[in-house]
């Protein structure tokens, strides 16, 4: 483990605030506007597999979910991660290049979703449970998230932008993005993230977009490792700096995205990070347990 600090962004940090509280005071007037809530409720039941692979070795989670819906607004789930990992040796005598595993802390969340015809809005609040060993998936603490989503489709086109702030990075099925994947490292800290992006809509169930993202973080970063391999795939081999310095990031992704039947999504990812020059290769494969065994569409 490793600690120290980065440089002083309290105006960040107020603007972050701002943000999520005027977040907050949006959601409040669309669901004013909202269409009123239909049948849709139930029992949701979702398994994701998340891989990223790089230079710097190997990443997959297997993500298992359930949740209920108790209308077209609001719904609830809970999750456990399970992780498999190959690190790429940092050439150092005797260090090892193997497969291994891991299971994550469990989480739970709550989302609501207003839909719009000016502007679509979803908030998700995700909590972590520590309780698997400290180490490369866990903090040993409480892992906070409130991740927002807006969108407007015009056309075949939906432009987009995703805005959250944390106590460190979280990756889980419903905040989970390209970059997400390829930062596959715990961290411990405040973290404000941003992407925006855009997606076109090629046929009923392909659709390829791209974005840019930005991650910010403040005051004292914790990163965490275990087994003596560091589990910060996304630093080049032999990278040195401060903790901030790690989370400070800034890049771009281009995606993919099939639904080959109502129950299956692919999503193939490119990410580059600009400021540590590294590429990374990411995919998604999701399944809605519940449209397959109940047969809707």
């Amino acid at each position: 483990m490793r600690l120290s600090n980065c440089s002083a962004t309290d105006s960040w940090l107020f603007k972050a605030l701002v943000v999520c509280g005027m977040c907050l005071a949006f959601a409040a007037g669309l669901k004013a506007q909202a269409t009123p809530a239909g049948e849709d409720h139930g029992f949701t039941f979702f398994e994701e597999f998340r891989g990223s692979t790089s230079d710097q070795g190997q990443f997959t989670i297997l993500d298992t979910s359930i949740g209920y819906d108790f209308n077209r607004h609001v719904g609830i789930d809970v999750g456990v991660p399970y992780y498999f990992f190959r690190a790429t040796p940092n050439l150092v005598p005797g260090e090892k290049h193997f497969w291994d595993n891991a299971v994550g802390d469990p989480y739970a969340d709550v989302r609501l979703t207003f839909e719009n015809r000016v502007l679509n809005y979803a908030t998700v609040v995700t909590l972590a449970v520590p309780v698997a060993e400290t180490g490369a998936f866990s903090t040993g603490r409480l892992g906070v998230n409130w991740f927002n989503h807006f969108d407007r489709p015009i056309g075949p086109f939906t432009p987009y932008v995703n805005v959250g702030i944390s106590n460190g990075l979280l990756d889980t099925r419903l905040i989970s993005q390209p970059f997400m994947i390829f930062d596959s490292f715990r961290s411990l800290g405040f973290l404000a993230d941003a992407e925006g992006g855009l997606t076109l809509k090629l046929a009923r169930r392909v659709a390829v977009g791209g974005s840019y993202y930005a991650l910010e973080p403040s005051g004292s970063q914790k990163l965490y490792s275990a087994n003596g391999i560091r589990n910060f795939f996304l630093l080049p081999n032999g990278t040195t700096g401060s903790v901030g310095d790690f989370t400070h990031d800034r890049g771009y992704s281009t995606f993919i995205r099939f639904n080959p039947t109502r129950f299956m999504y692919i999503e193939p990812a490119y990410v580059h990070s600009l400021k540590f020059n590294q590429d990374a290769a990411t995919v998604t494969v999701g399944f809605d347990l519940r449209a397959l065994f109940s047969g809707r569409h």
